[in-house]
């Protein structure tokens, strides 16, 4: 869950700090009042493409930092500890953007890809925007909110890891009868030669 969100001059937004209790929240306001300029703010610091037009005019960078709860499903908590980043009682993902577009990310104070910061992003918020592909559509992401709601994550990790085992015994199983077949392939060879001496 999203705690805190934190923006220094990106677009027309000198500083703002917005934090969120638990549950749900929403962004109302006219047209014009900014919520599509909180929600780059967010989309870009989760990965979006950088844009040096999101440095606000003046200035030399744009910063968006925001803070999370620390996510609690093993498909986040399995890309974190790949990136060696710690468990703490909140995640902070960090990035900014200069005026030329070179943008840089970290997530805990450590450097990542933007690659990395859409992978982890996809995993800790899900953006619906009008007429926008949302991951609602993505038959992954509908598994990952199926298995939560059954609480069944132990269960769908328990099914990955005896794949796993399954699918690294056939690899064995299939080594072995290569051998097996290339064995009996050389004594056949071996056999021939030994009555051709003969």
């Amino acid at each position: 869950m999203i705690r805190e969100l934190e923006i220094r001059d990106f677009v027309l937004v000198d500083q703002l700090v917005l934090s969120f209790d638990r549950g749900f929240g929403a962004l109302t306001g006219e047209t014009g009042a900014g919520k599509s300029i909180l929600l780059d703010a967010l989309t870009f610091a989760l990965g979006a493409r950088a844009d040096a037009g999101w440095v606000r005019q003046g200035c030399r960078r744009a910063e968006v930092a925001v803070r999370f709860d620390w996510p609690k499903h093993p498909e986040a908590q399995a890309l974190l500890a790949q990136w060696a980043i710690e468990p703490d009682g909140e995640l902070v993902v960090r990035r900014v953007v200069d005026e030329s577009g070179r943008s840089r990310g970290w997530i805990q104070g450590v450097a990542v890809t933007q690659g990395q910061l859409r992978a982890i992003g996809g995993l800790l918020a899900d953006i619906h925007g009008q007429h926008a592909h949302h991951a609602l559509l993505d038959p992954a992401t509908q598994r990952r909110l199926l298995d939560r709601f059954a609480e069944a994550e132990r269960d769908v990790e328990a099914v990955e890891n005896a794949y796993r085992a399954w699918q690294q015994a056939k690899e064995r199983v299939a080594a072995a009868v290569a051998a097996q077949v290339h064995g009996a392939e050389e004594r056949e060879r071996l056999a021939w030669w030994l009555s051709e001496w003969q």
